[in-house]
């Protein structure tokens, strides 16, 4: 017998999605995420919202989000290899609490 190749990823198209239609004349507010995450006072109210709610999951995501527009500075700033940032924030990566106390404290300062 001659195995069946199955595709396993559904595919995505557009056709399936709902069309919503907007009031004429309402305002639509442009959103640029990488213009929140240069404000340093927003990312740290939102960390520490998500450490007060306990929620670590939340807390890595806001982190590494933050970490994909500024990267490279935080990680000068934290005298630490871009790498290595990278790497203890992948879903991969177990970091200390110094490294991420490191990262938080030069990332949000």
């Amino acid at each position: 017998m001659t195995k069946k190749k199955t595709l396993k990823k559904q595919k995505f198209c557009f056709e399936d999605t709902p069309i919503i239609k907007s009031k004429k004349g309402a305002p639509a507010a442009r959103h640029k995420p990488s213009e929140f995450f240069q404000s340093h006072e927003k990312v740290a109210e939102a960390l520490l919202q998500s450490l007060e709610e306990n929620d670590a999951g939340a807390f890595l995501e806001i982190l590494d989000a933050y970490l994909r527009v500024n990267r490279t500075k935080v990680a000068k700033a934290a005298k630490m290899s871009r790498t290595t940032v990278q790497n203890a924030l992948s879903r991969n990566g177990n970091p200390t609490i110094r490294t991420i106390a490191k990262i938080v404290h030069r990332a949000v300062a």
